[in-house]
């Protein structure tokens, strides 16, 4: 508990922001839980701010593609939303090789 304490401490953008791509518990636990790790406010705002936006545009887009695949023009439209997918996966994927990156620097030290 301590280490997991210790690293959304030091990386509390990086923790923010991973926390609000992947299942997890509801917003307010994650909130409570951030505050007890004493992470930095404006890391974690920053955190999740960028975190959300790419769910939040899967969503929105997904709707208006269903639509739109339903009514005979959703090829460009599911190739937006497919093209918007790949890139959030890419950005989660780098996101934790950054992480992991930086977790086996500081363990070297």
């Amino acid at each position: 508990m301590g280490r997991l304490k210790g690293f959304v401490g030091k990386n509390a953008f990086y923790a923010s922001f991973m926390i609000r791509n992947v299942p997890s518990a509801p917003f307010i636990v994650v909130n409570m839980a951030f505050g007890a790790t004493r992470a930095s406010f404006p890391a974690f705002l920053a955190g999740c701010a960028l975190g959300v936006l790419p769910k939040t545009a899967l969503v929105a887009f997904f709707g208006g593609a269903v639509v739109a695949a339903v009514s005979g023009d959703g090829v460009w439209t599911s190739l937006i939303l497919a093209g918007v997918a790949i890139v959030w996966l890419g950005l989660m994927l780098g996101a934790r090789e950054l992480v992991k990156r930086r977790e086996r620097a500081s363990g070297a030290d």
